[in-house]
């Protein structure tokens, strides 16, 4: 499934989503009908297949050669400062370049979209706490760079490492947006499946063994002081519902129909409420 992502649809074909417009928030259960942008889930090859243009500037923000965060400059306008950053289960097998046609498009909706590299399990330096560390170290170079603070927006288990920076109060941000996020990893880590056993290797240790520690590598929805907003698909495989367990009714939106990856997928209609959010949230 390679669609251009330049292509244009009508307002008629969007998800039906529901905002609360008084408060700015975004109700909990979005409408679904059968004119969605994609139809069927996305895969991890259809989000590999998809163009992304290049970016604008590179910049390090740390003396480690992966320590690197692109910007995609906005078109037109400027909006905010956004903090992309991507999934794969923390493993170095997954760079941030399937993540590049998503900040393209929110870059051509006018936002400046910044996208770090970091450290992962593989990598020297990389696990835990090494691999958050170099995420919270991107935020803090982009909010000098930009002197604004950006908004995070984390898919997987990069959605669980922009939690945790809205979480740190020595890094800055405006809000955090996660994308099928990982945040109890207490509770992920005892789940089957590829991702839930990465765990282990970023930790360096079993639950059993240092649940302090898994604690602390966890966020709920009141250690976030900063506007905080929970995306998932009805149809995530990946990350289960129960991952939302501790964020309030009103920071939560779930898509009918949706899957893990179509999220950060420009033509599915889970980019609209993405850019809505962005749009709305106010630090």
């Amino acid at each position: 499934m390679k669609i251009n992502r330049t292509q244009k649809f009508q307002t008629g074909a969007l998800l039906t989503i529901f905002i609360a417009v008084a408060s700015g928030v975004l109700s909990r259960g979005v409408g679904a009908d059968s004119d969605e942008k994609t139809s069927s889930v996305a895969s991890f090859s259809d989000i590999l297949a998809l163009e992304a243009r290049r970016p604008s500037l590179e910049e390090a923000y740390g003396s480690d050669p992966l320590q690197t965060t692109l910007l995609f400059g906005a078109v037109g306008s400027r909006k905010r400062q956004v903090v992309l950053i991507h999934g794969g289960c923390w493993s170095n097998q997954y760079a941030r370049g399937h993540i590049a046609p998503l900040a393209s498009a929110l870059a051509d909706a006018g936002f400046n979209v910044w996208v770090p590299e970091y450290r992962r399990v593989g990598d020297t330096g990389g696990g835990w706490p090494g691999t958050y560390r170099d995420v919270a170290a991107a935020i803090n170079h982009i909010t000098r760079h930009s002197g604004e603070p950006p908004i995070a927006v984390g898919h997987s288990a990069g959605g669980h490492l922009a939690l945790l920076a809205a979480a740190d109060p020595d890094v800055a941000l405006a809000g955090v947006i996660g994308l099928a996020a990982i945040a109890n990893l207490s509770l992920y880590s005892q789940q089957e499946g590829t991702c839930p056993a990465m765990t282990l290797q970023l930790m360096g240790t079993t639950y059993a063994d240092s649940p302090e520690q898994y604690h602390a590598a966890s966020v709920m929805g009141p250690d976030i002081t900063v506007p905080a907003h929970l995306i998932r698909g009805s149809l995530d495989r990946i990350v289960g519902e129960d991952q939302l367990a501790g964020f309030a009714p009103h920071q939560i939106v779930q898509i009918p129909g949706a899957g893990h990856f179509d999220l950060i997928h420009p033509e599915h209609s889970a980019f609209d409420l993405l850019v809505d959010l962005l749009a709305s949230t106010n630090p």
